[in-house]
């Protein structure tokens, strides 16, 4: 924006003149460069003072506007420009030699052009603008940059490397490390381990004769999980010590996870529990054998950091011990059919049987107080066997078997011919029931086949039925299926495509973003979506799947170089970049910030894609939105307040005078200023009324504004 200088009008006598240097700068040199700043030299010519103005990437083609005053200032963009809008700013304004020019970018090209001038008196300036030197530069190099393995992990012995990969063009390079926790470093690389969980920014500083940059990355320390588990109180009889029959352990849960916030988190449990295992928030257990049983948690975070605890926990033994319970025979024919139950248990104190049919509700039978009982049932079905004892303590037990009465009758069963590897358990059945299924991968308790290798297999069915026994084959096959993982979900740069590949010897099916398929052993990705595949090999097919994320390169675009904000006012930006992060020059890291202060700002955005980095120019000053409007001038040709015009930094849009019968006798778009005349006569004394319109900085925009002015004109 272009300065207005506002004056104080002092009457001064003047004696004489002075006139346009006719001698130009010579020698201008440019010497001393380094990353941010380089030394101007010169040979002055006949003016009585000169001006120094840079710009750029580009050439100096404009000159300074005669009669205009500029402020100079040694920080690059914060003098006047040589012309509003153009960039070129006055850096030195004085009679000297030399200017020491700051406030430069790394590798940036300069342009340098020297003025020589002579003042008049009342505020004008002559400039030789015929013949002037110019001269243009490149800045050195500093690039701050480091990586830092792992980027994140848990807080238990850990150590993060930083591998410090920065550069300069100018030596010696000095370093300076702030780990996020208080720990400096002055070290080229380093290793740091963190005392506490948490996200820490970590700040690599990097120095060079004249240059200086930073760059900040993070890196995270995760907390591990404190398990902490009991006994649910609400649960009657939960006992720390129970009987082994009915015995029901149900635990609760009071593990803690600290949120440092690095994003929602969560955590898994696993519950080692005698040959158990859960992984609920809470776990509930009947164990299968007596004995002190040891309960462990283990806490998983998200991050997969963890940590356990344990507790014992007591069943007393049983009053029934199976292996000392002896039913024989298990199955006879209905003729002469007679069954013997003994309990040799050593702890039982009491022996009750119960026969139930299964089919037959009606029969129920018992016998009750013998140790060994013989029992022949009158016709066949299944009958269910029940021993209910109890232990000097009180504590009962009961055991469950089965007889079977029945004749003699053909059994069968099928099984598929094929399976795929690791399908589900098939559940084999066969005519008559209760038999018992054999062989490789069979589960003889459930009487599953579990496809779990490839291969072929027989599988039998053994039937008996009293003392007599049946077996019959059958034969099935395994087959493979596909092999194909697309791997973990990813972010790639929109610009460059990734190949999603799988073997080529099977048949495969891809499903593309948007509904579109295609068949192939491999495709070409650049765009965001969820890509999956179906591999087909015979019958057996597999499926996998990959979400993809395209990362766009960051762009900025600062719409403004230079600004002038009143005391109180500021700057909003809302900077956007995908999965990347935003570095200012103040060392600030928001994407959304108000920036209030004076001061050369640059902001650089960047993700794995790539960066991109502006810069503008905040003036903060308390009276930059006053203009003073003069009530009174005498355009009596003396040379002193000839002109009424205001003073004060704003934009001009128009201007009316009016006489005080509200005749409009001027206007002017071009100059916010009025020599008295109209109609090309000098106006009489008296009042008139001035409407100005002019615009105001309002932070990042103008405002517009309308004063109306009464003015003394004095002859």
């Amino acid at each position: 924006m272009r300065k207005i200088i506002l004056y104080t009008f002092i009457v001064i006598s003047i004696n004489s003149f002075g006139q346009a240097p006719t001698v130009s700068t010579s020698n201008l040199q440019i010497t001393n460069i380094k990353c941010n700043q380089f030394d101007v030299t010169w040979t002055s010519g006949n003016g009585g003072a000169r001006v120094v103005f840079v710009r750029e990437d580009s050439p100096i083609t404009d000159v300074p506007e005669q009669d205009n005053f500029y402020n100079d200032d040694v920080t690059f963009g914060g003098g006047e420009e040589m012309k509003t809008g153009n960039a070129t700013y006055c850096v030195y304004r004085g009679t000297g030699n030399s200017v020491t020019v700051k406030g430069l970018k790394n590798i940036g090209h300069y342009y340098v052009a020297v003025f020589e001038f002579n003042s008049r008196p009342g505020g004008f300036y002559d400039y030789l603008t015929s013949s002037f030197p110019k001269k243009d530069e490149f800045t050195k190099n500093i690039t701050a940059n480091f990586e830092v393995t792992p980027g994140s992990q848990c807080l238990g012995n850990n150590v993060f490397t930083y591998k410090n990969t920065s550069s300069s063009d100018l030596s010696p390079m000095t370093f300076k490390w702030n780990f996020g926790d208080g720990v400096t470093s002055t070290n080229k690389d380093e290793t740091h381990s963190y005392l506490l969980p948490n996200i820490y920014f970590v700040k690599l500083e990097v120095f060079a004769p004249g240059c200086y940059n930073s760059i900040v990355l993070n890196d995270t320390a995760h907390p591990h999980p404190i398990p902490k588990f009991g006994l649910d109180p609400t649960k009657p009889k939960n006992d720390s010590i129970q009987c082994f029959f009915g015995n029901r352990f149900t635990f609760s849960n009071d593990t803690y996870l600290q949120d440092i916030g690095a994003g929602k988190s969560f955590t898994r449990y696993e519950w080692l529990v005698d040959t158990f295992t859960a992984t609920g928030y809470k776990a509930d257990v009947a164990f299968t054998s007596p004995g002190i049983k040891r309960v462990q948690l283990i806490t998983i975070s998200n991050r997969d950091c963890r940590d356990t605890t344990y507790k014992f926990y007591k069943v007393l033994p049983r009053a029934i011990d199976p292996d000392k319970v002896v039913i024989n025979p298990k199955a006879m024919c209905l003729s002469s059919n007679k069954f013997t139950f003994t309990n040799n248990s050593p702890l039982s104190v009491s022996h009750s049987w119960y026969l139930f049919n299964k089919h037959k509700p009606a029969f129920k039978d018992s016998i009750i107080g013998l140790k060994t009982a013989t029992y022949s049932f009158k016709d066949t079905g299944t009958y269910r066997i029940v021993l209910k004892s109890y232990d000097a303590g009180g504590c009962i037990d009961v055991l469950e078997g089965s007889v079977e009465v029945s004749a003699n009758t053909n059994i069968t069963f099928t099984i598929p011919a094929q399976f795929c590897k690791d399908a589900p358990a098939y559940t084999l059945s066969a005519k008559p029931g209760k038999g018992v299924f054999w062989g490789p991968n069979v589960n003889e308790v459930d009487s599953t086949f579990t496809p779990a290798q490839v291969g072929t297999f027989r599988v039998a069915y053994i039937y008996t039925k009293g003392s007599c026994r049946d077996t019959i084959w059958r034969t099935t096959k395994v087959d493979p299926r596909p092999s194909v993982n697309l791997g973990n979900d990813r972010s790639i740069c929109a610009d460059t495509a990734i190949k999603l590949s799988v073997d080529s010897n099977y048949t495969s099916y891809w499903s593309l973003p948007g509904g579109q398929t295609v068949t192939g052993s491999s495709i070409m990705v650049n765009k965001t979506g969820l890509y999956s595949v179906r591999s087909v090999q015979g019958l057996c097919e597999s499926v996998s799947k990959v979400n993809i994320k395209a990362l766009s390169t960051p762009t900025i675009k600062i719409d403004f170089k230079d600004t002038t904000l009143c005391g109180g006012s500021y700057l909003k930006f809302n900077l956007k970049v995908d999965e990347g992060t935003v570095t200012w020059s103040d060392g600030n890291t928001s994407k959304e910030r108000q920036v209030t202060q004076s001061g050369n700002y640059y902001v650089t955005v960047e993700n794995k894609c790539g960066s991109a980095t502006d810069s503008f120019n905040l003036n903060v000053e308390e009276t930059a939105c006053i203009v003073f409007f003069p009530n009174a001038f005498s355009p009596n040709g003396d040379m002193l307040n000839d002109i009424w015009q205001p003073f004060g930094k704003y934009e001009f849009i128009q201007m009316t005078i009016f006489n005080r019968w509200g005749e409009q006798l001027y206007f002017s778009d071009k100059n916010p200023s009025w020599n008295g005349y109209a109609n090309n006569s000098l106006c009489q004394d008296g009042v008139y009324t001035c409407v100005f319109e002019y615009l105001m900085q309002s932070g990042n925009t103008l405002k517009k504004e309308t004063k109306g002015i009464n003015i003394h004109l004095l002859r």
